[in-house]
């Protein structure tokens, strides 16, 4: 595995699919099913293919493919179901026979949709830590900005670490005011108060 070189290693589903038509010109691509399923407090689109080689193939290639919802990577948000229908397509072209696997079954397309940069890493674990803390995106975006100074869309990875350790610490009670800050509130609004009379 010593001259990995990322999805260059393997073939594209662009490529699987001239050669499946090479191969079997009369054959077709079709989708079996798709479905929303949720393990744990994660959701994927499931979609299967098949692969008919003649249009009277009784054992066409049936390839599945699962993308989580929302996509990790630019590559892969908001267009899930098109990035899973890809892969299972791949996948299903291998099963019937019809496309080389010497470079693996993953598709390119498959292998760059997995590679994140650290910070959609980090912001994809930010977001599991908020939401396994019962917490709205949203609510923790507005406090992260207001007391930490943090926009959670633009930050870098080591300032969302330093939340997501922070989330996973305290959990919801992180919106929660402390007490110093709680009493500075306070006292500013009482101030404000006697400034006025």
């Amino acid at each position: 595995m010593a001259d990995y070189k990322g999805p260059l290693d393997y073939i594209d589903v662009q490529t699987r699919i001239v050669e499946f038509r090479n191969q079997y010109p009369t054959g077709s691509l079709q989708q079996v099913r798709y479905e929303v399923i949720t393990v744990g407090n994660k959701n994927f689109i499931a979609y299967t293919a098949a692969a008919y080689r003649t249009p009277e193939d009784q054992r066409p290639g049936i390839g599945t493919a699962w993308e989580p919802i929302p996509g990790p990577t630019n590559f892969t948000r908001d267009s899930e179901m098109q990035n899973a229908e890809t892969a299972a397509w791949g996948r299903a072209i291998v099963a019937a026979l019809a496309a080389d696997t010497k470079k693996g079954i993953a598709s390119a397309e498959e292998v760059r949709n997995r590679q994140m940069t650290p910070t959609q890493k980090a912001q994809r674990e930010l977001a599991d830590a908020v939401t396994a803390a019962g917490m709205s995106p949203k609510e923790f975006a507005d406090w992260a900005l207001r007391t930490r100074e943090v926009d959670v869309k633009t930050a870098g990875s080591v300032a969302l670490a330093a939340l997501t350790r922070e989330v996973q610490e305290k959990g919801k009670k992180i919106l929660e005011p402390d007490h110093d800050t709680a009493q500075q509130t306070l006292m500013d609004g009482l101030g404000a108060k006697e400034s006025k009379r």
